[in-house]
């Protein structure tokens, strides 16, 4: 289920319930190493992606969903430990010795967005450098033997918002580790062999983009929701020629001296003195500026009536066995007084699985779909809500209608059963939502990096608790106007003329 308050474990990135992320890229080391670049993409429905047909031949009148009644239950945000290590770093702590493990994440603002166009791809290939480089008097084999006698893992990923350094290691292991995690960050051995198969990795993965129609139209999504920016700009085989070790060690420099830190530590930590060594890091990393931050709220949407794809079906044809559609429009950002509300709303419309408006009518009661979903994706300075699904081509056009049907119908049939149920559903998924101290804390910086209130967390039921039905129906009004969405198709050129019966079509073939 891919619901804005569930944690999705096959999903790219953290789900939305409280807020919404960025895909990231990463790289894992040692004996896992792995890389994921340019992909801006929603992972596949976990629960229904299995078969096009109706389940067992049950409708949406007798599913065996329909009716339940799940009673509300308590949640009690967990505390966490903030301690203010710089004025321009802060540590937040959560300890647990149930195993003796210990986890540190290093958060520094200002991911992917703040890339300029002409350095597209220098971020992740610094971020994939990192976790495979030798450093200081090591070569990048030796560091790798070192980590692994140590049992330890170090890992990098890079988001649209923030970019981060990750160890994890048994306790008796951890200031050791802590110690070559310290020696990458201050002295890294970048070298030309280590950057060639970073870049090679990159080239692999831009050339595969379309493969997958799904990887195909959330790209097309970002570039037309987003134009001209970084966060809309797909890297290319060109960008990635460009990335040298010069630029490479330029980025770490100029990311460091403008550098907002959010460290979590988790896990039996007690004894290590890590807040001590943190400390003494941040006294050999340069001292930040003026720290890189988020962009202003809506600093990604383009003027009213400047975005040439608004409105329109962008048709990306390819010759795919199924066809993808998506529905999408600006919304508001995480801390937009708004942002409970479209949560609610889009829990009713597709992001309440099985119970929601668009898998009932599109894939239980007839048949349309292989899945058919929504989410509401807020982060600091924007949001967006999208509807998607994915049909056999030749009901393509029968499907996307349906799907513009269902959002419609929000803006006037949305009554108190509906916000009850997803309101009930929304606030008891809070108390399974934080099963481990990572988690909990990757949040909270999440948090503090969209500028939430400081009992943001208190505040969430007692907010969600005051939306009404007219609020929601309001919203959709507000934020979906028809003429004004942005609809991606993936598929055949043939579904053209179908296409043409439903809004204005811009055709282009699928490309990386």
């Amino acid at each position: 289920m891919l619901s804005n308050i569930h944690r999705m474990k096959n999903h790219a990135n953290r789900s939305e319930g409280f807020y919404g992320s960025g895909t990231t890229a990463s790289i894992r080391n040692p004996g896992h190493r792995f890389c994921k670049y340019g992909f801006r993409i929603l992972a596949a429905l976990l629960l229904v992606t299995a078969l096009p047909a109706t389940i067992s031949g049950r409708t949406a009148d007798d599913s065996v969903l329909t009716g339940i009644q799940i009673p509300a239950l308590n949640f009690t945000p967990p505390p966490v430990d903030s301690r203010q290590l710089t004025p321009y770093a802060t540590l937040y702590r959560l300890h647990n010795d149930t195993l003796p493990v210990v986890r540190l994440r290093i958060v520094i603002e200002g991911g992917e967005d703040l890339e300029s166009l002409e350095q597209a791809g220098n971020l992740d290939a610094m971020s994939a450098l990192l976790a495979t480089t030798g450093a200081g008097k090591l070569s990048a084999e030796e560091m790798a033997n070192r980590l692994a006698m140590l049992g330890a893992s170090i890992s990098t990923s890079v988001s649209n918002q923030s970019w981060e350094i990750s160890l994890s290691a048994m306790k008796e292991d951890f200031p050791a580790a802590l110690d070559l995690l310290v020696m990458i960050l201050t002295d890294p051995n970048f070298d030309e062999s280590s950057l060639a198969t970073v870049k090679n990795q990159m080239i692999s993965s831009i050339r595969s983009r379309t493969d997958e129609p799904d990887t195909v139209g959330f790209l097309k999504l970002n570039s037309i929701l987003f134009p001209d920016t970084r966060r809309g700009y797909a890297i290319q085989e060109s960008d990635v020629a460009r990335i040298s070790l010069e630029s490479i060690r330029k980025t770490l420099q100029d990311r460091l001296k403008n550098a907002r830190y959010h460290i979590a530590l988790d896990g039996d930590f007690q004894g290590l003195a890590v807040e001590k060594k943190l400390v003494d890091l941040l006294r050999k990393l340069p001292v930040p500026a003026k720290p890189l931050t988020v962009l202003p709220d809506n600093g990604f949407q383009p003027e009213a009536g400047k975005n040439p794809y608004r409105g329109k079906i962008v048709h990306v044809t390819g010759d795919y066995a199924q066809s993808l559609l998506i529905v999408a429009s600006p919304t508001v950002a995480h801390n937009a007084n708004d942002f409970y509300t479209m949560q609610l709303g889009n829990h009713i419309l597709g992001g309440g699985s099985f119970t929601s408006r668009l898998m009932q009518e599109i894939r239980v009661k007839r048949g349309l779909a292989y899945y058919a979903y929504s989410f509401n994706r807020s982060r600091a300075s924007d949001g967006y809500l999208a509807a998607v699904s994915a049909t056999r081509s030749d009901r393509a056009g029968e499907t996307l209608s349906l799907m513009l049907q269902m959002i419609e119908g929000m803006k006037k049939n949305v009554d108190s059963d509906d916000v009850a149920q997803a309101r009930t559903a929304i606030l008891n998924s809070l108390v399974f939502l934080y099963d481990n101290p990572s988690e909990i804390l990757a949040d909270h910086i999440r948090f503090q990096i969209d500028q939430m209130p400081t009992n943001y967390l208190n505040q969430f039921p007692e907010k969600i608790k005051a939306v009404t039905p007219d609020d929601i129906k309001k919203s959709f009004q507000k934020y979906l106007d028809r003429d004004d969405l942005y609809i991606v198709v993936v598929g055949p050129k043939s579904l053209a003329s179908e296409l043409r019966n439903i809004a204005p079509v811009i055709q282009m073939e699928a490309s990386p």
